[in-house]
């Protein structure tokens, strides 16, 4: 059972495809999942927090904030655990998909984190929807759009095609790699690579590359004695207070925080 508070919901609005609801969390929670029929997809509105998921022996792991995107596709059942950081109370919006949208034979993708911008966009859109109370037409037509988006089976050149270019980066986290490494090892032209990539993984390469290296300091920081200065050289950051400061806009505090 969800440890959270209802805030409103679109019961009263006659949505047919997809039910929304707004939670406020708890900053730390562990509860197991019961098997759903529909597909759920919640987006985080309000604080950061660190959530973990398990199946079987396994925990995944994602940090939150706003924006943040989770998928549990119907008939799956896991543990989750999450604990907030400092900062606004944690908020979140539930939207339920209903699984008759979802085309024969097709297989969403069950994900902690997805990085999908038209997805984003799209919940933020229903987020609004709920709010202004707007008519059943108008949610239904997202809510179909968004699952369609979400069933649709991978298309040539999606992230699997860039995996060289993944390994390059983590292979050289801490060096200075510019578009035209990127390019050449995924041998396309800098703009060719540049929108495809976006396209593959949701993210400019810049972000991604961010994004690995903050995931990098988050692990050096739990489990290493590294200084902060040290951690920030092994991830790419000359300034420590450079680093610092792409830390805090990934994890809302700094690295030092985070570490105690």
């Amino acid at each position: 059972m969800l440890p959270s508070r209802l805030l409103r919901s679109s019961d009263h609005l006659g949505w047919r495809s997809v039910h929304a609801e707004v939670y406020r969390d708890p900053p730390t929670a562990e509860f197991a999942t019961s098997a759903r029929t529909d597909l759920l997809l919640v987006l985080v509105t309000g604080g950061n927090y660190e959530i973990e998921s398990r199946q079987g022996r396994s925990w995944r792991r994602a940090v939150y904030r706003p924006g943040s995107v989770g998928v549990t596709v119907p008939g799956k059942t896991d543990r989750l655990r999450w604990r907030a950081h400092a900062g606004p109370p944690l908020e979140s919006l539930h939207l339920r998909l209903a699984a008759d949208l979802i085309p024969a034979g097709a297989a969403p993708m069950d994900t902690l984190d997805l990085n999908d911008p038209y997805i984003t966009a799209s919940a933020w859109v229903l987020a609004r929807a709920l709010r202004e109370g707007a008519p059943a037409l108008y949610a239904d037509s997202v809510a179909q759009a968004m699952t369609m988006h979400l069933a649709r089976p991978p298309a040539e050149g999606r992230t699997g095609d860039f995996a060289s270019v993944i390994d390059l980066l983590h292979a050289r986290l801490g060096d200075d790699l510019t578009l035209d490494d990127l390019a050449a090892q995924a041998a396309m032209s800098k703009y060719l690579f540049l929108r495809m990539f976006s396209q593959a993984t949701g993210m400019t390469p810049h972000r991604y590359l961010t994004r690995l290296r903050m995931r990098r300091a988050a692990e050096l920081l739990r489990g290493t004695g590294q200084s902060v200065q040290q951690i920030a050289i092994t991830c790419g950051y000359l300034s420590p207070g450079q680093f610092a400061a792409a830390f805090r806009r990934e994890y809302g505090m700094s690295p030092r925080n985070y570490r105690r």
